[in-house]
């Protein structure tokens, strides 16, 4: 049963609403338009209610059943030719966007047909709502690989701290300025020093969740049993375990323990500043006031009855190169070098098996490259 029968079968109702909305809309030929002067439009650029093109083309193609050229031309997806009342318009889905052409330059014919099609938007995500969740509860979904911007900006914010402590080391603030002028300098990098070094771990954090989602189908999961949703909305440690099963592998779990130890501080940042538990409560002791419940651990690092604990910039960045290097060096190092390479993961058990025999071997691995390349290659310019 195609789409548009089996919402008419379990959405009557919301059915009808579609119909109504879309009564207007007329099927029309190419050929019928071939003689009409149309004018055309960027559609993301009018002052209208945008509709994605993805949703054009199930409107009018999946669910209204017009006439359509697909794929008729380099750099054209669709064309899908209608006529609404008086009006001959056409979709063309173009390399650079959604295109409309219609035989008018009223502005306000323009506002009433893509605020029709706007209404009908809404009904349909109505209408597929049901069958979105299917597809996603069947882990049938493609999750977009945002791995290489989070990881700059983790390395933007390592490399903005690593300049801070350059000039908190350097000498070049004794020979320019006052004494008085020095000390405030150097509390000030030192506060910066710290700040980064959250903002750092914060980032570094981020990219790695999203990394271990995108590594997720590599791991043996059946995404029926362990639905998509949840595993997105669990916390980190669960998602580490869902991945690397760290108890299995003793030197895994050494670096999971580091990894783990450094995300409370990263969490405590995170949350408003407080630790876990008592962490964050200066217990009132008679005749002598606010005192940490945790004594300084560090030799270097004196008493105070309003400890600061600082984030240790290079311990830091040891722990998580330590842990890199380790997944370089294993046998997750060629799903890491796909994810590096920009693709977007699906979940359909057909990409799975072709992720599998791409990290068998690295003779595999660069074919599974050189296809993916040349595919998204033909996607992004529309070369068909």
């Amino acid at each position: 049963m195609d789409i548009k029968h089996r919402l008419m079968n379990e959405k009557p109702q919301v059915w009808k609403d579609f119909e109504m909305c879309t009564k207007d809309f007329k099927k029309l030929t190419v050929e019928k338009i071939d003689d009409k002067t149309l004018f055309a439009y960027k559609a993301k650029y009018l002052d209208v209610d945008y509709a994605e093109p993805y949703m054009i083309y199930i409107i009018f193609v999946q669910l209204l059943g017009f006439e359509h050229t697909y794929k008729p031309m380099e750099k054209v997806l669709y064309e899908i030719p209608f006529q609404y009342k008086g009006y001959y318009c056409v979709f063309a889905m173009e390399k650079f966007g959604l295109k409309f052409f219609i035989n008018s330059k009223d502005e306000a014919s323009l506002e009433l047909i893509f605020s029709k099609i706007k209404r009908a938007t809404k009904i349909v995500e109505r209408l597929l709502k049901p069958i979105v969740t299917e597809s996603i509860d069947n882990g049938e979904v493609t999750i977009e690989n945002q791995s290489g911007t989070l990881r700059r900006r983790y390395l933007y914010f390592r490399s903005r701290t690593e300049k801070i402590i350059f000039e908190y080391n350097s000498g070049e603030l004794e020979e320019s300025i006052s004494m008085a002028e020095r000390i405030n300098r150097k509390v000030e990098l030192k506060e910066l020093i710290i700040f980064n070094t959250q903002a750092m771990l914060e980032a570094y954090f981020s990219f790695q969740e999203h990394l271990l989602i995108l590594l997720l189908p590599f791991a043996n999961i059946n995404f029926k049993e362990k639905k998509i949703t949840h595993l997105i909305n669990s916390s980190w440690t669960q998602k580490f375990n869902e991945v690397f099963s760290p108890a299995e592998k003793p030197t895994l779990m050494k670096h999971f323990e580091a990894l783990r130890n450094l995300k409370e501080l990263r969490n405590k940042y995170a949350h408003g500043g407080f630790e876990k538990s008592e962490g964050s409560i200066l217990p009132q002791v008679e005749g002598v006031g606010a005192i940490p419940i945790e004594m300084p651990s560090n030799r270097e690092e004196l008493f105070s009855f309003t400890l600061k604990k600082d984030i240790d910039f290079n311990e830091s960045c040891e722990i998580i190169d330590d842990f890199e290097n380790y997944l370089y060096a294993s046998n997750w190092s060629r799903a890491i070098k796909i994810l590096e390479y920009g693709i977007d993961m699906r979940f359909d058990k057909e990409y799975i098996l072709d992720l599998k025999l791409a990290t068998e071997s690295n003779e595999n691995l660069e074919v599974f490259l050189e296809k993916e390349a040349y595919l998204y290659e033909r996607q992004a310019n529309m070369d068909w």
